[in-house]
């Protein structure tokens, strides 16, 4: 994490949510004037990690997009208020956040052909030739 001032800080993050922001109760706090007092919270699960905004006046941004909610991968750059910090994963399961990604991206592109093709082309639970499990 780069401060400010320039300064650079190594900030482990613990499993699960990991409060940032400009509030001292914070796990990382962010001592900007343009940080909210709680403006995001990371967390950390085993095969991945996201980051949330949490209503932060100012925003939260990853590689200079805001977002509400994004998952981290190695290398990314989230800017809150005047810090930069940069996401360096250490044992996170890659395959299984790709795997995640195909299965929304696959998910994605059958709803679209589904409406396209009209209701006759449905698959899902109860429809006859359906893949997808239900509870």
């Amino acid at each position: 994490m780069t401060t400010a001032s320039g300064e650079t800080l190594q900030v482990p993050l613990k499993p699960h949510d990991n409060k940032v922001g400009r509030g001292t109760t914070n796990d990382v706090i962010v001592d900007s004037s343009q940080a909210s007092r709680d403006h995001a919270v990371i967390d950390v699960e085993h095969a991945f990690v996201t980051i949330t905004d949490l209503g932060s006046r100012n925003g939260t941004f990853v590689n200079d997009v805001q977002i509400q909610s994004q998952v981290l991968a190695d290398g990314d750059l989230i800017r809150l208020g005047s810090y930069a910090i940069k996401f360096i994963a250490a044992d996170q399961e890659f395959s299984q956040v790709e795997a995640q990604r195909m299965m929304t991206m696959h998910e994605l592109l059958v709803n679209i052909d589904t409406e396209r093709a009209g209701p006759e082309a449905a698959t899902g639970p109860g429809v006859p030739g359906s893949t997808r499990g239900s509870i």
